[in-house]
């Protein structure tokens, strides 16, 4: 029924509508997104790039439940285009959106004579986030909008990050705990003043829906909020229910509302963390000490989300513990009263509010500086690669059987042995990569730049040829984004940490282009790699110049190289055949390599162009390749005929942006390639192109597994 019910109506293409926003929309920069319905009530994600300063003001006072006047293009969500890369096309899905709506011209917006319940809670978060936004430093806005309205956008993008990668992220979302910790301060304040239970609870069975609302309708929050409904319920008919069976309740309850929640990671974690602390309640009353208990809730808590987190963020924070048990009694105590306290007196009594914002950001300014200190720790963060699902039942297992040894107070040696299973598993889930006999090519789909990824089997050693990079405009002050986009971060860094990966052996740049070494840095700050390789003549400007000069201060080994050159590492030995002599183009000065893997000879081009070919073809006139990295994404300025004739490639890999702005690759490229009965592998149609291989057989295959553009 529910997946009968969750299609759309629509067909892809140009586009008008008359629609309504859902939420206040979010601009950053001249961008600006967020959710819309049409008259029909079907929910769009639409995204539009402000035109002038003027119309980004006049954009800003929109608000939920205004109407506005829009045309443009409806397009499908891309499925991801790198295995286990966040599946943005089933999480709109999930929740019932399955179009793109990119905006090309906003006119005619107002407001509605009468807003909707929903539009008019909507209305209330919005003003309640400008408030936080127009009084707070920049520095805590975002922790105190997160804190309390559960919006994290105005989060400093760096503090996040750590606050994630040490596990303990989840202080900057609404939980349960902060559920509890509302609902039991303000219930102890109206018994305090004078208000009887029975009107306090009826209080809360009328404002906790609201609130639900308000703070973005997280899972979490739903789960907590529902679950002191039904307690206040049972208290008032005077029923006996076990926690265990609410818990359920509320589980089965909202997957009837909304399936799909079942799929959301704060859902799964909300749940196996909150019943791990139920099912432990035995375990957890044996500990009368505040320090011992807080230890004892803080490790179960831990060991509950581990299999989860290792699924969905491949890595675990080794000092998570001590970090929690710091930081949930300090957000308890201080930060989340501190913000409630601030945010309400700034707007009652503003002078008075001014005196507890300031100390808020001044408690908050030191806990980021705590945080961002203890994230550059060696050995803070352990990089385990997805689990299989056999993984994840054996680690039930075990987890299962140490928390039943705590609970019966077994002796040392009794706890020893689900203890060392625990153990064991986790060392061979760090082997499997050392002991996996298939290798790889993988061309990562960076969009409009190029980045190839090679692993030997064993794990005996992995390279990466480019990075990648995002081509920047130079913008206006006004059009600039708050929090930039980095692909190594958001592709390349969680593709390699899903196979466990964290070590590269060599670097190889062929040449100073944005599009090719604009995430060099990035790869740098976050992967140790042993050594960098660079072209004749690489540095030309002062990102080549950065580049070199981060890679000697990590005491990297930096090697320049030209044609004639070898390359000999572990069981592959590259052969660079450019450059040869310089000239005035970075790109014929490209590092062109020549390397047999898998039983086939590729050739890895770079930018290489036609004056660069025909120099290569001079020195090396009997040079063949199965596979060519068709140099300067497939632009008309590369691939020659001669080049084409001389190689007989089997396959052509063309790494290019989805619908670039430079019409990459070039009808005339696609022509010689398709004459030749060349088999030509995209990443702009196929995403990431996966060559596997075992000794000297192997396979090609996509992610995702078939052409999605039409």
């Amino acid at each position: 029924m529910t997946e009968n019910n969750n299609h759309t109506e629509l067909s892809e293409g140009k586009y008008e509508v008359q629609s309504q926003l859902i939420s206040a929309p979010v601009i950053d920069g001249n961008q600006m997104r967020g959710t819309v319905k049409n008259e029909q009530k079907e929910k769009l994600t639409y995204s539009y790039t402000i035109k002038t300063l003027e119309q980004k003001s006049v954009l800003m006072k929109l608000k939920p439940g205004d109407i506005c006047f829009c045309d443009g293009e409806l397009r499908k969500p891309k499925a991801p285009t790198m295995p286990n890369a966040f599946d943005y096309k089933q999480y709109l899905y999930d929740h019932h959106i399955h179009w793109q709506f990119k905006i090309e011209n906003i006119e005619k917006c107002y407001s509605p004579d009468r807003l909707d319940p929903l539009a008019f809670i909507q209305l209330i978060r919005m003003n309640g986030l400008k408030i936080i936004e127009l009084h707070f430093p920049h520095s805590s806005e975002g922790v105190v909008q997160a804190l309390l309205f559960g919006e994290r956008g105005l989060i400093d993008e760096e503090v996040e990050k750590a606050y994630q990668a040490l596990g303990i992220v989840h202080l900057l979302a609404i939980s349960g705990l902060h559920v509890g910790l509302l609902v039991g301060g303000i219930y102890y304040l109206m018994i305090y003043c004078g208000v009887t239970h029975e009107r306090t609870r009826m209080v809360f069975l009328i404002l906790l829906p609201i609130y639900m609302i308000l703070t973005g309708g997280s899972p979490s929050v739903i789960r907590a909020s529902i679950m002191v409904i039904l307690y206040f319920i049972i208290k008032m008919i005077n029923l006996k229910v076990p926690t265990t069976d609410v818990i359920g309740f509320t589980c089965l309850l909202l997957l009837f509302i909304n399936p799909y929640y079942l799929f959301q990671v704060g859902f799964q974690l909300s749940y196996i963390v909150s019943l791990g602390l139920l099912l432990s309640t035995k375990l957890i009353g044996l500990y009368k000490g505040f320090l011992a208990k807080l230890t004892i809730v803080s490790l179960i808590a831990q060991l509950c989300s581990i299999p989860l987190l290792m699924y969905h963020f491949f890595e675990i924070s080794l000092i998570s513990l001590p970090l929690n048990m710091m930081f949930v009694p300090f957000y308890s105590i201080f930060v989340l009263p501190l913000s409630i306290i601030a945010t309400v007196l700034i707007f009652l009594i503003p002078p008075l509010g001014s005196i507890f914002v300031f100390l808020l950001n001044l408690i908050l300014s030191y806990s980021d500086i705590f945080v961002l200190n203890v994230i550059n720790l060696p050995f803070s963060t352990f990089v385990t690669g997805r689990p299989s699902i056999i993984f994840i039942l054996l680690y039930c297992f075990g987890m299962y059987g140490l928390l039943l040894r705590l609970e019966q107070k077994s002796n040392l040696n009794k706890m020893l042995k689900p203890a060392s299973f625990l153990i064991i598993l986790f060392i061979i889930q760090t082997l499997l990569p050392s002991i996996n006999p298939f290798g790889k090519v993988m061309f990562i789909d960076v969009g409009q730049g190029d980045s190839a990824l090679i692993q030997l089997p064993y794990n005996k050693g992995v390279y990466i040829i480019d990075t990648g990079g995002t081509i920047s405009y130079q913008k206006k002050e006004w059009e600039t984004s708050r929090n930039s986009y980095s692909i190594a971060e958001s592709v390349t860094i969680p593709y390699l940490k899903s196979m466990g990966v964290t070590k590269i052996k060599g670097l190889f740049l062929t040449h100073g282009d944005l599009d090719h070494i604009g995430e060099a840095i990035s790869l740098m700050n976050h992967l140790d790699i042993k050594e960098l390789i660079v072209p004749k003549g690489f540095v030309r400007g002062e990102l080549e110049k950065e580049t070199i000069e981060k890679a000697i201060n990590q005491k990297m080994d930096v090697k320049v190289v030209s044609s004639g050159d070898q390359l000999h590492s572990d069981d592959l030995t590259f052969y660079v055949l450019s450059p040869y002599r310089l000239t005035d183009s970075k790109n014929d000065d490209s590092l062109v390599l020549w390397v047999k893997i898998g039983g086939l000879k590729w050739l890895f081009t770079g930018d290489a162009e036609l004056k660069s070919e025909k120099l290569i073809l001079s020195q090396y006139p009997d040079l063949k390749a199965d596979v060519l990295k068709v140099g300067h994404h497939g632009s008309k300025g590369s691939t020659s005929e001669e080049l084409l004739d001389t190689l007989s490639p089997s396959y052509a890999v063309i790494s290019a942006g989805y619908k670039n702005r430079y019409q990459h690759p070039h009808n005339e490229v696609m022509e010689k390639l398709m004459s030749r009965d060349i088999s030509i592998l995209r990443t702009d149609h196929h995403g990431g192109i996966l060559y596997q291989f075992k000794g000297n057989d192997g396979t090609f295959s996509t992610h995702p597994p078939y052409i999605e553009v039409k």
